[in-house]
C-alpha cells in the first residue's frame, strides 16, 4: 500500500487532512472561538424579535460587552507577545490577526477565518435590523454587537503568537535582548 494508494486509509495519506482535534496545538482557542460565535448568534436570533424588550436588550448588551472586553484584553496580550516574539521571528500585523500567509494550517485559518466572517455578518445583519422602524428615544441595542468581531481577532492573534509558523527576522542588524517588554 502506498500513500497515495486510494485504499490507504485517510490517516495514512500524508496528503489527508486531518480534522481539528484536542491534541493539536491552539483546539482550545478554535474551539473557544467557535463557541463565542455560537453564543452570540443565539443571542442575536434571540435579540432581533424582542428587540423592544428590556431583558432581551440587556442580553444582547451584555453579551457583547462581555466578547469584546474578552477580545480587547485577547488582542493587548497578545500583541505584547507578539513583541517579544518578534525579536527573533518576523511578525507582520496580518499574520497576527488574520493568520494570512503561511501562520496556520489551512483547515485553521479557514475556520478562525469563518468565524469572523460569521460574526461581522451577524453583527452587521443585527444592527441593521435593530434600526428598522427606530423612533425617537428607542435604543437599538443590536447595535452592540458591532463590538462582538474583537472576540475572534484576540482568538486568531492569541492563537497566532502562540504556535503559528513565522520566518526568521529579515532585518539581521537588529540583535535580539534578553530584556522583557513591559
Amino acid at each position: 500500500m502506498s500513500a497515495t494508494d486510494p485504499t490507504t486509509p485517510d490517516a495514512a495519506r500524508p496528503d489527508a487532512v486531518a480534522p481539528l482535534s484536542a491534541e493539536q496545538p491552539g483546539s482550545g482557542l478554535v474551539r473557544a472561538n467557535l463557541i463565542g460565535t455560537v453564543i452570540f448568534a443565539i443571542v442575536i436570533a434571540i435579540g432581533i424579535p424582542l428587540r423592544d424588550e428590556r431583558p432581551a436588550q440587556i442580553l444582547v448588551g451584555a453579551v457583547s460587552m462581555v466578547l469584546f472586553a474578552i477580545g480587547a484584553v485577547g488582542c493587548l496580550w497578545a500583541y505584547v507577545s507578539a513583541l517579544e516574539r518578534s525579536r527573533v521571528d518576523e511578525i507582520g500585523v496580518a499574520n497576527l490577526y488574520l493568520l494570512t500567509g503561511t501562520t496556520a494550517p489551512t483547515k485553521v485559518k479557514r475556520l478562525m477565518s469563518v468565524l469572523l466572517g460569521a460574526q461581522v455578518v451577524v453583527a452587521f445583519a443585527g444592527a441593521i435590523i435593530g434600526a428598522v422602524g427606530l423612533t425617537g428615544s428607542q435604543v437599538n441595542a443590536l447595535a452592540f454587537g458591532i463590538l462582538v468581531p474583537m472576540f475572534p481577532l484576540a482568538m486568531n492573534s492569541l492563537w497566532a503568537v502562540r504556535h503559528g509558523a513565522y520566518g526568521p527576522r529579515i532585518d539581521p542588524s537588529v540583535r535580539p535582548t534578553n530584556k522583557k517588554i513591559g
